[in-house]
């Protein structure tokens, strides 16, 4: 793949992941919310989502992992993974301020 190829693809999760709702907080995204730290590109094409729990034990983690590798399998992206990162602990200012926004609302 050439370098562009591999830009668009991780874009693509980008788009993609706008669209997955938190559980808990279901007006935001789990983009909006701050959790999604990275999306990675290996060598061999496979995408890696990096999650960042919004605290230690979240309940809906699992939910959040399963609806992140649906949303990038519908569109297309397989394979995906997730990894959760712990650390550094998640904290409200990753919110996006679209998600700001939101919450005022």
């Amino acid at each position: 793949m050439c370098g562009a190829e591999l830009v668009s693809r991780t874009d693509a999760a980008w788009r993609a992941l706008d669209g997955v709702p938190d559980p808990e907080v279901p007006v935001l995204s789990v983009r909006d919310l701050g959790i999604v730290r990275d999306v990675r590109l290996s060598d061999d094409g496979a995408l890696t989502v990096v999650l960042t729990p919004t605290y230690s034990g979240c309940p809906a983690t699992e939910v959040i992992t399963q609806s992140v590798i649906d949303a990038l399998e519908a569109a297309g992206l397989a394979p995906v993974t997730v990894t959760l990162q712990r650390a550094p602990a998640w904290t409200t200012d990753w919110i996006s301020d679209e998600g700001k926004r939101k919450l005022r609302e």
